[in-house]
């Protein structure tokens, strides 16, 4: 299942959430930018560089005024706790390749339908 990232009707990315924690409520995956992407990534970019609780605090007051908002593919909103996007570090990511990653505690993103 697809989700769709939007900040005001804007595309910011989208993302399958293929890897998906339902213990810890957190599911994250490829995600590719949309068009307003190139407006989000400033903010983004902050979380990579937060380093101590001040830091991480910017990042979070900054992140929140974007009022960005999760959909699955049929448009129904998904609940979010937490949101970011940051570069993937593992080993088999392909250079600048990026990741959502969102912690949530709403049903629609846990249901058997949303894992296939």
């Amino acid at each position: 299942m697809s989700f769709l990232l939007r900040m005001s009707g804007v595309i910011v990315g989208r993302s399958e959430l293929e890897t998906r924690d339902a213990d810890r409520r957190i599911a994250s995956g490829v995600f590719r930018p949309g068009l307003g992407y190139d407006l989000v990534e400033p903010v983004f970019s902050l979380y990579d560089d937060a380093h101590d609780a001040d830091a991480l605090a910017r990042y979070r007051k900054a992140r929140d005024a974007l009022r960005l908002q999760l959909t699955a593919a049929s448009g129904t909103p998904v609940n979010v706790r937490e949101l970011h996007i940051r570069r993937d570090a593992g080993a088999a990511a392909v250079a600048g390749s990026l990741v959502l990653q969102v912690e949530s505690d709403d049903p629609s993103l846990w249901t058997e339908s949303a894992n296939l």
